[in-house]
């Protein structure tokens, strides 16, 4: 299991609790503390303590020079670099997972041609907000699952991801990957390239979950970010902006020319089919109380779709963790 740390003096503790709480029977944790500013370091060596030698932590003082190991994707490779097991698992440092999660995400690799498996993310928390970034993070991670599912590497969550050693050199690892602020689905698409199976895991006992952010506007940055990552994607990342231009225009073409039943019509069949794929991921996961803000999500997904490409073309710099990326 490799976690980054950039700057979690306050999460990364609970982090490895819930990871050395897992039932498996032979696994190793690799910290990278990534040139951390606060007291993740100490932090670190006091879980050293607890823990001992099943708890490795290496420290990456500097940004190296080459510009593919720039931001995470470096700390992760300087993770996998040291890394003994057939299976990397990948997970962040504000995460938490359940005593299920590394059986439940290495199972599918019991099927030989498996390089790269992806799980659920579900947001924290029960404000309102926090509770819509779940059902968000839900309907997103659906729609990964079903690009693995036509055979396309269109997105996952780097918190919750597992890679086959040897698919992970197979495409020579970060180092050779071109730089991405979205450095999960590069690597995705790195490995499907590389011939090797995808796999998304429905298991309830493998959804990792994740903190909330406090903010519209931070949601709205996070949102950017994996735009500007979505970029790589091309003609499927030229087909989500048609798409979504073509029903916000037939939305309002049909309201000039007050044909509501248009509209309703429109509304309900892109709405009622992202309603219902996120009520079926709710059910397969076991999450019925996301239910209720399934309804919500779609919505405010929709919302983003009008104006994510603003967002990705005119404001191009991606902030994250206190460092300009792209």
């Amino acid at each position: 299991v490799v976690v980054p740390a950039r700057n979690e003096e306050h999460n990364i503790a609970r982090c490895l609790d819930s990871i050395f709480a897992c039932q498996y029977p032979d696994f190793e944790v690799i910290v990278v503390n990534d040139r951390s500013t606060d007291g993740t370091e100490k932090v670190l060596e006091a879980l050293q303590r607890r823990y001992g030698g099943r708890l490795r932590i290496f420290h990456r003082r500097q940004e190296p020079q080459k510009a593919s190991l720039q931001g995470k994707a470096g700390a992760l490779h300087m993770g996998v670099e040291h890394a003994q097991g057939e299976i990397l698992l990948f997970t962040d440092a504000d995460c938490v997972v359940p005593p299920t999660w590394v059986q439940a995400m290495v199972a599918p690799f019991s099927r030989e041609g498996i390089g790269f498996v992806a799980g659920f993310v579900l947001v924290e928390g029960r404000r309102f907000f926090h509770r819509l970034q779940a059902a968000e993070w839900l309907l997103l991670s659906a729609a990964g699952s079903a690009g693995i599912g036509w055979g396309k590497a269109l997105g996952c969550f780097g918190n919750n991801i597992a890679v086959r050693a040897r698919a992970y050199w197979d495409t020579g690892g970060y180092e050779r990957i071109p730089f991405s602020v979205t450095e999960d689905l590069a690597l995705q698409q790195a490995v499907h390239a590389s011939g090797w199976q995808m796999h998304y895991c429905y298991a309830p006992e493998a959804v990792v979950q994740t903190l909330p952010v406090p903010t519209v506007g931070d949601r709205l940055r996070q949102l950017q970010r994996w735009g500007q990552g979505g970029r790589r994607l091309g003609l499927w990342a030229v087909i989500f902006v048609v798409t979504t231009v073509l029903f916000f225009s037939a939305l309002v073409a049909a309201g000039i020319t007050q044909q509501w039943l248009w509209v309703a019509g429109v509304a309900a069949v892109r709405l009622g089919a992202d309603t219902a794929l996120g009520v079926l991921s709710a059910f397969s996961i076991r999450r019925p109380r996301l239910l209720f803000m399934v309804p919500f999500a779609v919505v405010s997904l929709a919302l983003v779709e009008l104006i994510l490409p603003f967002l990705v073309y005119l404001r191009p710099r991606v902030r994250w963790k206190g460092q300009v990326l792209f």
